[in-house]
């Protein structure tokens, strides 16, 4: 007990006095070594006019071809793929996004498992592990593998995020063992791949041995087997027995076998010898029920329910082609592949079309409005296509298509991606036009949910990932090409380039095809066709050190909390720590100064709690514009009240770069923030894209933090649970845990805090009981938490922030500024303005326990009251008196601070809708304060704005309890004296016709 005492009292001191602590190891590099490799090709000229050179040249293989298109988008679709990977937060790691803006139907943290396959083919390329080592995890056992709601708008069929779309998960990951080599990380997900496949068994039909499914929750709207199978509701489409979900079982079936195989530990023999079972039935009866051998092609088949005879549709699809895509299509099914030639089937200048144009149902409706399936051409399901087209060609002897078609095909596929003359990829292109026809502004730019890159490097260059110490290279080139280059491409931990060059002027390496390993030529053959090389055995990556960035926060909420002493017009301090890192204005998420009247502006994050520093990163915002890389900037943290300069900075670059990586390494130091003081370049501003406080941490092990219940000031302590889990191969020795909370809070273990040792697959458990401070300090709300673990002597695991929710009370707000239950007339002290020019003011009337505002047309009118708040921390709060009750669109009441018409910091409550919100406008401009919270009000429920600093939260009190419904940032609208000025509590009263009214309003502040 001694001793967990003493490290809490350390985070308690370093919390108000931080200092540098001893000098440790060396940070990790920034990007990966790319190691021993060729030097053959230029790498400078592709990648001109993209960001961040650096991160390209570390990760990913360089490409030299003579078809310009291809290699341009090539290049681009690195640029695409780098663009969405996002990170998180400490606990999960990164995701790889599809949409740059996640849409309500998306996973927590942003991902959707629709394309997550095809993300995990197209990022096994990269050099650096691991994006797709976390994002795998999360859909694993993270986040995405959480459970959803069983509703129609995400899946009404299926309980958990990575089963709300159809998708070949043990498949992926079992491809991207070939490419990496790394055995044992795939090997550890085989327990989760397992459940994964298994949890499809609600959709699986013992009398035909297939899975059924819908056609939307193959990610596929509108498609001619929908239109087909439920013509009345198209956009989902009839449930039935379709070549996706079953080829996808299949091959994770084979997959999942061929890891048991290779772990070898008890029981995976059974286990191997089980899922080639099922892989051989799922074979034979798709063969059986949806390959017609008369049109020579695999079908969608409608189930029972919606068709007694269960036919097979129509129209050949696209998806006819997926099964060679994972190696189950039979021999005599080649004849298949003519379709897609064919001009009647799915060939198309920009195609392959996703339904055959003899169909009827060909391109119906597709013009007016996405999403549609059923004709255009759709990079989703052309890289399938691709995929399966090299499979044939590369393990099937046939005469029905060539490497000349794959070519072609592919040729078609990059000159699609064009918009403007630039390489481009949207959601979906018109077949027979040079234009993308589903490419929402704000939402499909830079689209990532296809591969393109996997299809050049795998099948275009024919390099084909082995599960043995061999690499081989089958090009699918066109016959003519004097020469192409692939150079460093990551493989079993080695670097592999291929060169053709068929005169031996092109490299100057001679002539024939070459096969290098690590730089030295490995083998080589004097004209094109298949050539193999031994590779050494394979490197895999130390994932013992798994630093984290603590500066992240993908919530927009909460801890840590970025601020910055002025932030543009059009920016968001929030975007400085999203995880995404962009370099441009498509989609906008960046914090700049622009126009700042200040000579210096400061950019930084408040962890909340007392957090170790080592390295500081920002990504650099230059539009060669109004926003330019700072002519200088310092850091500092944060010591107390005072601000101070890191001692012991190392810089790189030296000086401040724009659209760039700038990293400043130090010694760690604890502080509870830190910031970033830019001086501003001559005529322009600063901009970062990401700000980022990493810190190292284990790889192999894992801190977990449970809250139960929220804190009541006053009242008892919160309880809480910090659980480390060793997952390495060795005990965990000399465990101790120690919990990290903001200043002024007391923590105290109930029980052990230390252990001596803790097994591989052990856990350990410590229970806390929490206590807020009392005052301003103890705001209602959330407040972050961590748990920090260190064994085995300088070993470190931290934890993800944790939420501690400290309940609202007004008797908090000891400050009484406003009162008024409206018992007599006090309309004197209340001034009505009026918001929106298309609704009339209400007429009002005070007195008799209400303030009412009526019309009989639409009317919006916001209410200021006799007093203003006299302090950052205030609470305004109105009592419900009686809603329209019309049904009409408006029948909402609002709380909060009015300046007037044009200025307010509002929540909102509808009562026809039953949702609120928040509403802040400065200046006539609306701040962003997204999405709605359900909530029920009824006469006598009280209604309650909270503000404390930049930051407001919403609470109804329902039930005899508050509730805490938004919360949003809003910047320095209240935070200062100044700012306050001219502000009044009030509210609003707003109706399509009728009557509402308010039963009180109490402004209370600290």
């Amino acid at each position: 007990m001694r001793r967990t005492t003493v490290a809490l009292a350390m985070f308690a001191a370093v919390a108000l006095h931080p200092a540098p602590a001893a000098a440790g190891p060396q940070p990790p590099p920034a990007y990966p070594e790319v190691g021993r490799g060729t030097s053959f090709l230029d790498h400078r000229a592709p990648l001109s006019g993209y960001a961040e050179p650096e991160w390209y040249e570390a990760n990913i293989p360089f490409l030299d071809v003579p078809d310009q298109e291809i290699q341009d988008v090539y290049y681009y679709r690195w640029s695409t793929f780098k663009r969405h990977i996002r990170y998180t937060d400490t606990t999960t790691g990164h995701v790889i996004t599809e949409f740059h803006n996640a849409p309500g139907y998306a996973a927590p943290l942003g991902g959707i498992v629709a394309a997550a396959g095809h993300h995990v083919y197209e990022g096994r390329w990269l050099r650096d592990p691991r994006p797709i080592d976390d994002y795998l995890t999360y859909w694993l056992r993270g986040p995405g593998a959480g459970p959803k709601p069983k509703e129609d708008y995400v899946n009404k069929d299926t309980d958990d995020w990575a089963h709300q779309y159809a998708w070949w998960a043990a498949d992926a990951a079992y491809q991207r063992y070939l490419v990496t080599g790394d055995a044992s990380f795939v090997q550890n997900l085989l327990p989760d791949l397992v459940r994964q496949y298994d949890k499809w068994g609600g959709q699986y039909d013992e009398e035909l041995g297939l899975y059924w499914s819908v056609p939307v929750w193959d990610a596929m709207e509108y498609t001619a087997s929908s239109y087909e199978t439920d013509p009345a509701d198209p956009y989902h489409g009839g449930a039935g027995y379709r070549p996706t979900l079953n080829a996808y079982q299949y091959g994770d079936a084979k997959a999942i076998a061929a890891i048991a195989a290779m772990r070898g530990k008890p029981g995976d023999r059974a286990l191997a010898t089980t899922f080639e079972r099922r892989a051989a039935g799922l074979r034979d009866a798709l063969h059986r029920h949806l390959w017609d051998p008369e049109r020579s092609f695999y079908y969608h088949k409608a189930r029972a329910d919606l068709d007694p005879e269960r036919r097979l549709v129509s129209t050949r699809e696209q998806i006819g082609f997926v099964p060679w895509a994972f190696g189950m299509a039979k021999p005599g099914t080649e004849r298949a592949w003519a379709q897609l030639l064919d001009p009647q089937g799915f060939a198309a200048p920009y195609g392959p079309t996703t339904a055959e144009r003899r169909s009827p149902l060909f391109m119906r409706d597709a013009l007016r409005g996405c999403c549609r399936w059923n004709g255009p051409s759709w990079p989703y399901s052309t890289s399938t296509t691709l995929t399966a087209m090299a499979n044939l060609l590369n393990d099937r002897d046939q005469s029905v298509v060539t490497a000349a078609d794959y070519y072609e095909v592919l040729r078609g596929y990059a000159r699609t991606q064009y918009k403007n003359g630039r390489p481009y990829v949207a959601e979906a292109h018109h077949p027979d036009e040079p234009r993308w026809i589903y490419d929402g502004a704000g939402h499909s730019e830079h689209y990532n949910h296809s591969t393109f890159n996997d299809l050049v490097i795998s099948g275009l260059i024919g390099l084909r990932p082995q599960a043995d110490g061999r690499v081989v290279v089958n090009p699918l080139v066109p016959a003519g090409w004097d020469h192409f280059g692939l150079e460093n491409v990551p493989y079993h931990g080695h670097n592999v380039t291929v060169l053709w060059d068929r005169d031996g002027t092109r490299y100057g390496q001679g002539k024939g095809l070459r096969l290098y390993v690590d730089g030295r030529l490995a083998a080589a053959r004097p004209a094109l066709g298949e050539l193999t090389a031994h590779v050494p055995a394979a490197v895999t990556p130390d994932r013992s050190s798994r630093p984290g960035n603590d500066a992240a926060n993908p919530h927009g909420t909460g801890h840590p909390r970025p601020f910055a002493s002025y932030t543009g017009g059009i920016d968001n301090v929030w975007d400085a720590v999203d995880g995404r890192i962009f370099y441009d204005d498509i989609p906008h998420s960046r914090w700049t100064n622009y126009r700042s009247p200040n000579a210096e502006d400061h950019l930084g994050v408040d962890f909340g709690l007392p957090t170790q520093v080592s390295d500081v990163r920002f990504y650099a915002y230059d539009d060669g514009g109004g926003v330019r890389a700072p002519a200088s900037y310092r850091l500092e943290y944060r010591d107390g009240e005072s601000w101070r300069e890191v001692p012991g900075q190392a810089r790189a670059p030296e000086r401040p770069a724009g659209a760039a990586l700038n990293r400043i390494t130090f010694p760690a130091l604890t502080t509870t923030a830190i910031r970033l003081v830019f001086a501003n370049p001559p005529g322009a501003y600063v901009g970062v894209s990401e700000l980022q406080a990493w810190s190292p941490a284990a790889g192999d092990t894992r801190v977990d933090v449970a809250v139960t219940g929220p804190v009541r000031p006053g009242g008892p302590p919160a309880e809480l649970t910090t659980t480390f889990a060793n997952h390495g191969r060795k005990p965990a020795t000399r465990v101790t845990t120690a919990l990290a909370v903001p200043p002024g809070w007391s923590a105290e273990p109930v029980g052990r805090a230390a252990t001596p040792v803790v097994r591989p697959g052990g856990t350990f458990t410590v229970r806390w009981r929490l206590s807020p401070p009392a005052g301003t300090a103890s705001r209602p709300g959330t407040h972050p938490v961590r748990a920090a673990v260190t064994y085995d002597g300088p070993a470190r695991a931290v934890s993800a922030y944790a939420q501690v929710e400290v309940a609202f009370d007004p008797a908090a707000y000891p400050r009484a500024e406003v009162e008024d239950t409206f018992a007599t007339d006090t309309s004197a002290g209340y001034t009505l303005h009026k918001p929106s020019d298309g609704e009339v003011v209400p007429v009002t009337s005070a007195g008799g326990g209400r303030f009412a505002g009526s019309a009989d047309q639409p009317f919006f009118g916001l209410v200021a009251g006799p007093a203003g708040p006299s302090s950052g921390e205030a609470v305004s709060i109105v009592t419900a008196g009686s809603f329209a009750g019309t049904g009409s669109p408006e029948d909402s009441l609002f709380t909060g601070w009015v300046k007037d018409k044009d200025t307010y910091v509002t929540a909102w409550y509808n009562h026809t809708r039953k949702q609120s919100g928040l509403n802040v406008r400065v200046g006539g401009r609306f701040l962003d304060t997204p999405g709605d919270a359900a909530l029920t009000l009824s006469p006598g429920d009280r209604f309650a704005l909270v503000l404390s600093g930049e930051t407001i939260t919403s609470y109804a009190f329902t039930g005899g309890t508050w509730r805490r419904l938004r919360t949003a940032a809003i910047g320095a609208t209240l935070s200062t004296p100044q700012a306050r000025e001219g502000f009044h509590y009030g509210f609003g009263l707003r109706g399509t016709s009728g009557t509402i009214a308010v039963a009180g309003l109490e402004g209370r502040g600290m």
